[in-house]
């Protein structure tokens, strides 16, 4: 069965879907991304999710019949807050695929800075993919979009010759990943460290071949 199919089948049960039900399902997510973001998964008590929501736990149990459910809903819930334009969107054709780039990357730190919940909270969800077949398809969709996304953009700099023509596309985007995701942990473990100025200089400079990286 494909990842996607399986992150929409397996995230909430069938209940009914009204104004209120999705205010109160949204509320519960909140209430659980906040405790989890505060104590991690050995934390998380149902009871204490529903007492923050202002609801009981029958009501909990009534949009979210397992706490597995009420997680993988965590997991879309924070999926979303990473999501960016696709290149496929209508955007001028005279863009700078390089000031693109980093305007992506650029959200990320911003993220990182305001709302560093999101990534403690992502990375106790990437820990129980491995455990968990829905939430492992949540990410790995969510993965695959912002991978497109930036393999568009690493091409269109190609065509316009703002990157270098020898730029690998692929191992690329992977670099690129596992850079977003490193500075995300370092910026858990070290928040005092902040380089994202001089990172992105010397992004530029290996995909340009170019740019200096600025003055200290």
């Amino acid at each position: 069965m494909p990842a996607s199919a399986v992150s929409k089948a397996d995230l909430t049960p069938t209940v009914s879907h009204t104004p209120h039900g999705e205010v109160k399902r949204e509320e519960l997510v909140r209430a659980a991304f906040d405790l989890i973001a505060e104590r991690g998964f050995e934390g998380l008590r149902t009871r204490d999710v529903a007492s923050r929501a202002g609801v009981t736990v029958a009501t909990l149990h009534y949009y979210f019949h397992t706490k597995e459910h009420l997680i993988r809903g965590v997991m879309a819930f924070t999926v979303e807050k990473f999501r960016t334009r696709r290149l496929s969107d209508p955007r001028p054709d005279d863009l700078d695929p390089l000031a693109e780039l980093l305007r992506i990357l650029g959200i990320r730190g911003q993220q990182r800075r305001q709302a560093p919940e999101i990534f403690r909270v992502l990375l106790e969800l990437t820990t129980r993919a491995s455990r968990d077949r829905a939430i492992k398809g949540i990410m790995r969709e969510s993965d695959s979009q912002w991978r497109q996304n930036i393999s568009d953009i690493l091409r269109a700099g190609v065509q316009k010759r703002v990157f270098r023509a020898d730029l690998d596309v692929a191992a690329a985007t992977t670099i690129l990943g596992a850079l977003s995701r490193g500075r995300s942990m370092l910026s858990m473990l070290r928040p005092d460290i902040s380089e994202d100025e001089h990172v992105d200089a010397e992004v530029e400079r290996w995909l340009t071949g170019r740019s200096k990286a600025p003055t200290r």
